[in-house]
Formats: C-alpha cells, sequence, structure tokens
C-alpha cells in the first residue's frame, strides 16, 4: 500500500461506505467488498508467496511442447520465478520470464503493475479473468489444504487494516523512498525480511475501535 497510495484510497473509500466508522469489517461484510476481494486477488498474483509451486513427481511418461518427460521426473511448477531484481528492471529485460503463470500478460496485461482494478466489471469480480487463487495454492494432490482459510485470513486483515490505518512509505534523510523489494528474499518461499513505513490511524475513531478490538 505504501507503494500505491491510490489503491489505499479506493480500498478506503469502499470500507467507508459499506463499513462505516462505528465498527470493524466482519466476514459479513464480504459481498460488498468487492475492491477489497480484488486487492487479496492481485496481492496472491503479483507477488506469490511460493513462486515455484511444490515439487510433484511425474507418474507416467509425458509429452510438453516437444520435450518427453519420462515417469519419475521431479517438475516444479513456474507459477513466478523472477527475483525483485528483475521486477525492477524495465518490461524488455524481462521479457523471458513473463510466460510465468501468475505474470503471463495474456492473462494479465501490465503483470508486473499491481492493479486489482483487473478483476472487477460493473461492479463485481469478473468471471473472465483467470483467478490467480487456482495458481497460487499450488496444484492436484499437493494443492494448499489450507487454501481457504489463508485468502479469508488475508481478507479480513486487509479490510481491518486499511479501515483503521493509513500506510505511508519511509523516506530516508537524503529524501529517498525505502523500496520494499529491497528486503525481498526470493527462493522456495518469496517474503519480505522487513518493510519500514509509516503507519498511523486514520482518525481518533479508528484508534478507539483498534483499542476495544485488542481488549
Amino acid at each position: 500500500m505504501s507503494l500505491y497510495p491510490d489503491v489505499q484510497r479506493k480500498a478506503q473509500e469502499e470500507l467507508d461506505n459499506v463499513v462505516g466508522s462505528s465498527r470493524l469489517p466482519d466476514f459479513g461484510d464480504h459481498d460488498g467488498l468487492v475492491y477489497i476481494q480484488a486487492i487479496a486477488l492481485e496481492a496472491m498474483r503479483w507477488m506469490v508467496v511460493t513462486p515455484l509451486g511444490g515439487t510433484h513427481r511425474v507418474t507416467a511418461d509425458d509429452e510438453y511442447r516437444g520435450f518427453f518427460i519420462p515417469k519419475g521426473t521431479s517438475v516444479m511448477p513456474n507459477i513466478w520465478s523472477a527475483t525483485p531484481s528483475i521486477i525492477r528492471r524495465s518490461i524488455p529485460d524481462i521479457a523471458w520470464c513473463l510466460r510465468a503463470m501468475l505474470h503471463n500478460p495474456d492473462d494479465y496485461p501490465e503483470p508486473i503493475v499491481f492493479k486489482p482494478e483487473r478483476y472487477i466489471k460493473d461492479g463485481k469480480l469478473d468471471p473472465s479473468v483467470r483467478d490467480p487463487l487456482t495458481l497460487a495454492f499450488g496444484f492436484g494432490r499437493r494443492i494448499c489444504p489450507g487454501r481457504y482459510l489463508a485468502i479469508g485470513s488475508l481478507f479480513i486483515t486487509i479490510a481491518s487494516v486499511l479501515h483503521t490505518f493509513n500506510i505511508e512509505p519511509t523516506i530516508s534523510e537524503d529524501g529517498k523512498v525505502f523500496d520494499p523489494f529491497s528486503s525481498v528474499v526470493s527462493g522456495v518461499v518469496s517474503s519480505p525480511e522487513y518493510v519500514p513505513c509509516k503507519v498511523t490511524p486514520r482518525s481518533d475513531k479508528a484508534e478507539q475501535l483498534i483499542q476495544e478490538s485488542s481488549v
């Protein structure tokens, strides 16, 4: 959110309209918070936690685009294999890796851009857009068993945080904005080591809601 203040503003407008200022969001608000749902989907697509999914073993001889894959071969899906340093480069420099599933421009135009609007049409989630959740949690018998808990937790966390806080980037003494990608460790699991940012309550009422919820 520190990188995309316009996304934060749109999310907070939706939360104010649907939830109001007297309470925190809950799962009963889910269907009315379409933009929050879209943020959760885009977060799962844009920087997937497991860029190479889980390792699978081929149970029978197979062929893919002319490549013979013998039975017993270990395979890893290219969900998203680019490192943060690659993301920071220009689009032509990353053309080699744009066929990764969640950054395929055929499915997600301008894949490097964090754009929740790509999932919304006429005020609803657009079913014609490929659902990143069908890819982000793995495949087959090794698909993540906690995927429904994970996406539910992500939704309510995004809604609660943006309903009560403003998130701004950290600016160094020399005036440079901190780049959160600089602390991302990419491997089997991709995650930031730390993301300095400025987090402040949106209002006195928001601060009160936070304090009451922690009692």
